[in-house]
């Protein structure tokens, strides 16, 4: 496996060896090594082997000797004479990129051409500020390399997250035992926190799953990830009751996120045989019941609990009621009512209500499509801030079994 590793560069990586002096050396001496050597830049002055200061070409010919009889006054004196007490030296393993830093505390506009590097008091070497400023560009270079590598292979992880959360979720439409079901989850990211899902329990019963984790991205989708593990793990050991897998669902979470996050979540299994459903909810948005001789959509509020995730243990009431031919259940998470239109306002609850109460004259196809589309064109945008999930489950009359979308 390759790793992805960008090493910034020290003051040992760029620095330059160069002659040295002893502090006694002659002014005039100096001068004729600076002449003969037109690329030295500066000399480190040596005493006793411990580092006393550097002489810069540039201030020794034109701070120095740039005034008149300067060559004849200082030529025969020892160099040490001219040597700046308040000199900057840093330490070589000290990054570019806090050399650049340190070096602009003292000179900040750059009129140094060059510095020594310097460990407590022997010098090590020289290093000029043309070679630095290089190679923090050329570093600079390398690690917007390594950013964009490092991007790429994100972008390729969270892609595959992203295809596996869906690959996840069940087909969007669904029809059996007289139940037509449409369902859908629009992400606001790659890896969302809502899905959805239905499961046969037998004898014609059907369930119903829709939770929003609070959050978003890689955790989140590994939340929801065991949520729906932990769900069919339940159903595949028996457990069918509402409350029961609310109850297994909210420790499997518990376990995963430790408290992190939370997940609402709503449960529901209709029975065609009976004409009913039961209900268990844990922290969800309320569902809604459009029944087919009524354009009132009904709430359910009767029954909540904790979200899962909150409190190990937790035990959730059920709620029973008819659902007969023709009737629509709607499930839902908060992402279509709280988004908002350019003047910041709410899609809320009464737009949501004026869209179900025409129920009975879509299939739910047709109504999951009308909803979402409803909610784009409030807004302006095709994309939410919040992720969306829209289920829709309508009960059809057994002489009625057929296409209605």
């Amino acid at each position: 496996m390759n790793h992805l590793h960008h090493v910034i560069p020290t003051l040992s990586d760029i620095m330059r060896s160069t002659p040295e002096i002893g502090g006694a050396t002659l002014v005039k001496d100096v001068m004729e090594l600076f002449q003969k050597e037109q690329s030295l830049l500066a000399l480190p002055v040596i005493e006793e082997g411990r580092f006393i200061g550097v002489i810069n070409r540039r201030v020794l010919f034109f701070e120095h000797l740039g005034r008149p009889f300067a060559v004849d006054l200082y030529g025969r004196k020892a160099i040490r004479l001219l040597l700046d007490e308040k000199q900057l030296s840093l330490e070589p393993e000290l990054d570019i990129n806090s050399a650049l830093v340190r070096l602009l505390e003292v000179d900040s506009g750059l009129t140094f051409d060059s510095f020594p590097v310097v460990s407590e008091t022997r010098f090590l070497g020289i290093v000029t500020v043309s070679d630095l400023m290089m190679k923090i560009s050329e570093n600079q270079a390398n690690l917007l390399n390594t950013l964009q590598l490092l991007s790429a292979r994100i972008t390729e992880e969270v892609d595959k997250a992203s295809k596996i959360q869906r690959d996840l979720l069940p087909p969007s439409d669904f029809f059996a035992d007289n139940i037509r079901v449409s369902a859908e989850v629009i992400t606001s990211s790659e890896i969302g926190g809502d899905f959805y899902d239905y499961f046969p329990l037998g004898e014609g019963r059907l369930g119903l799953v829709v939770a929003d984790v609070s959050g978003h991205g890689v955790q989140a989708g590994m939340v929801t990830t065991a949520a729906k593990a932990s769900l069919h793990s339940l159903i595949g050991k028996g457990v069918t009751t509402p409350a029961e897998l609310l109850y297994g669902m909210n420790n499997a979470i518990l376990a995963t996120a430790r408290q992190s996050l939370l997940m609402t979540c709503l449960i529901v299994i209709i029975d065609p045989i009976d004409n009913s459903l039961t209900l268990a909810n844990a922290g969800h948005n309320f569902p809604y019941i459009i029944r087919r001789k009524s354009v009132d959509p009904e709430m359910i509020q009767d029954v909540a609990g904790y979200p899962l995730g909150f409190e190990e243990n937790c035990s959730y009431p059920e709620f029973s009621c008819t659902f007969n031919p023709g009737d629509t259940l709607f499930l839902y998470t908060d992402g279509i009512v709280e988004c908002i239109d350019p003047n910041g306002e709410e899609f809320g609850y009464e737009r949501l209500e004026r869209i179900l109460s025409k129920a009975g004259e879509y299939a739910p196809l047709e109504l999951r499509n009308l909803l979402k589309r409803s909610a784009e064109l409030f807004t302006g945008e095709s994309a939410f801030e919040d992720d969306v999930t829209l289920l829709i489950a309508a009960s059809v009359a057994k002489n009625l079994k057929k296409e209605l979308s």
